[in-house]
This record gives structure tokens, sequence and C-alpha cells, in this order.
């Protein structure tokens, strides 16, 4: 079975025969993002904002969580696999730096596919977030469903978020997406 995430969550559950195994399971995953500098950076700048303004903590962990139960939820009310396979490529359209790996295989290759703005190593930082494990798998499960229909389509949770972040915070600059972040800033405590 194709993996779905560097941490393959669908093979663990499929292929878990104890249970023991499914009671001792980490509640949360650890996922590595390739993010653009400037990108990653005017994320912090946010995170910063949102904090000083709700006096409580909100780290990058957040704002991308944010961002994936967002999309997550999009996905259950949508429940077009077409539509979403569209939205996630129209998306990535104006981002760089799209990865294709093979996990089969020791080796990650990164490959742009929108040639637009190349970038060298040093514009793109590997950024760690936790994520809670349910939610990725639910991403997994996602993207399988996808591969039904589009059995060479090149994503994973990990360029998924990527997507989301970089679509996020391009939208932010221009004003289009303060509205999510409004909300999470007028939401009760």
């Amino acid at each position: 079975m194709r993996a779905f995430s560097e941490k393959n969550l669908m093979s663990q559950e499929l292929n878990s025969k104890s249970p023991l195994g499914k009671i001792f399971r980490f509640e949360n995953v650890y996922l590595n993002l390739l993010l653009p500098a400037e990108i990653h950076f005017r994320a912090q700048i946010l995170c910063e904002d949102v904090e000083a303004l709700t006096e409580e903590r909100f780290r990058l962990d957040d704002l991308i969580s944010m961002l994936w139960k967002d999309f997550i939820n999009y996905a259950r009310k949508t429940v077009d696999i077409k539509a979403i396979y569209k939205l996630l490529l129209e998306f990535d359209q104006g981002t760089s730096n799209v990865r294709v790996k093979n996990y089969n295989e020791e080796k990650e290759e990164v490959l742009p596919l929108y040639p637009i703005r190349k970038r060298t190593e040093t514009d793109i930082e590997k950024v760690y977030c936790k994520m809670d494990r349910k939610l990725a798998l639910r991403g997994e499960v996602l993207l399988s469903d996808i591969a039904n229909l589009y059995p060479s389509h090149p994503l994973t949770v990990e360029r998924v978020l990527e997507i989301l972040i970089i679509d996020f915070i391009e939208k932010y600059r221009t004003g289009e997406a303060r509205d999510l972040i409004k909300i999470y800033i007028e939401r009760p405590s």
C-alpha cells in the first residue's frame, strides 16, 4: 500500500494485529514540512500577533492545526473527491518546491512542478509540527480516496499542509484570509 505521509499511519492501522498496539498509540504525530523561508517568517510574525491580541499562546503548530482542521471539515462537508483534488491543485499552482517522494526508497526527491519561482536550498526551511494523530490519519484516508481516482497524484499529508500554509500566508498578505484569524481571535475562551 502506498504511503500518504512520512508516518504512514494508514498502514500502521491496517497492519496492527496487537490489541495493545491499538491501545498504546501516541495521540500526536510529528511531521516535517518544507516551507519557503519568507513564508515561515511571515507565519511566525502572524502567530506572534495573534498571541499578542489574544494573550494566549499561539504557535505555528496552532496555525497549521487550525488550517488543517478547516480543510478536513471542508472535505467532510464537500464529500466530492474531484472538487477537493482540483482545489488542492489550484492552491498548489502558485506555490513552489512541490515534493515528490517515493517512500520505498531511502532518498527524498524535491522537484518543482511549477518552476515559475526557482528557489535555492537556503530559501527553504524545515519546520517540524505536531498534529493530532486522528486528524493526520483522516488526511491519509482522504488522499487514499483521491488516489482511487488519480492514482499518480503526488500529494502527501505533509505536502497538503505545505500547500495550505503557503496559500494562507499569501492570501493573508493580500487581505483575503483575515477572517479565519478574526474568528479565532473572537472565539470564546
